[in-house]
């Protein structure tokens, strides 16, 4: 009888950790990687990698057609103060379509993508080269949101509603500790605090609904809603 009781604990305590790690799993920095399986190399320079706050990681990662999360990955790290840096991702397995040189959240959710190419497990190792590829997080809402989404009205085409310009290279000094045109007493970004950023509000609610266009329809994906909170929250007030 005490061994049969034994047993059935032991057996209901590993299924208990079989299934509790089915949602909200952390993954650590790199996926397991194996003998088997391609190889994909990426060489190169590589800029702002230290603009990102924490829970993200930039990688190089394989992903599926249709899947957002990362089937692999290996964290590219800099080996150099200018930027240099030589990772290899190996065991690749044979779902993986493209190699990524990209962003990722602790879900290994792709968050933005900066560099990338397809992939065949048949061609051999896949070799990615690039200098002075802009990997900040601002270049990341840059790519990823303002140049998607935004700038249609935000700088295109020479007009920018409610004269805020969107386009690269004007985005930032539009909006940083710039004064809403919109909510009184509210900045476009204040540094330090999304929930008090025009920015932020504006897609994160139907605040805008009044102003002949609710902007909350623009960007509906969670990471990329989280993507600017973190990084209006992480910016240092002048």
């Amino acid at each position: 009888m005490i061994r049969y009781l034994y047993h059935t604990v032991i057996t209901a305590a590993v299924m208990l950790q079989l299934t509790s790690c089915d949602e909200g799993r952390i993954y650590n920095t790199d996926s397991v990687q194996t003998e088997e399986g391609g190889t994909a190399r990426f060489s190169g320079t590589v800029t702002g990698s230290d603009t990102w706050s924490q829970g993200y990681t930039l990688a190089l990662a394989g992903f599926e057609d249709g899947n957002d999360y990362a089937l692999i990955s290996k964290n590219i790290g800099t080996s150099s103060a200018d930027g240099k840096c030589d990772v290899t991702l190996s065991g690749i397995p044979g779902e993986v379509t493209t190699i990524e040189l990209c962003a990722i959240d602790r879900l290994r959710r792709r968050v933005a993508t900066f560099l990338s190419a397809d992939y065949s497990p048949q061609a051999g190792t896949l070799q990615i080269s690039a200098d002075g590829v802009d990997m900040s997080m601002a270049g990341a809402i840059q790519t990823e949101i303002f140049n998607t989404t935004c700038i249609q009205c935000h700088g295109g085409s020479g007009y920018a509603a409610a004269g805020l310009d969107l386009l690269t290279g004007r985005s930032f000094g539009n909006l940083l500790s710039v004064p809403s045109r919109k909510i009184p007493g509210i900045d476009r970004v204040r540094p330090g605090a999304s929930s008090d950023s025009e920015l932020f509000m504006i897609l994160d609610s139907d605040i805008s609904a009044d102003w002949n266009y609710d902007h909350s329809v623009e960007v509906v994906r969670q990471e990329k809603l989280d993507l600017i909170r973190n990084w209006i929250d992480n910016l240092q007030t002048p």
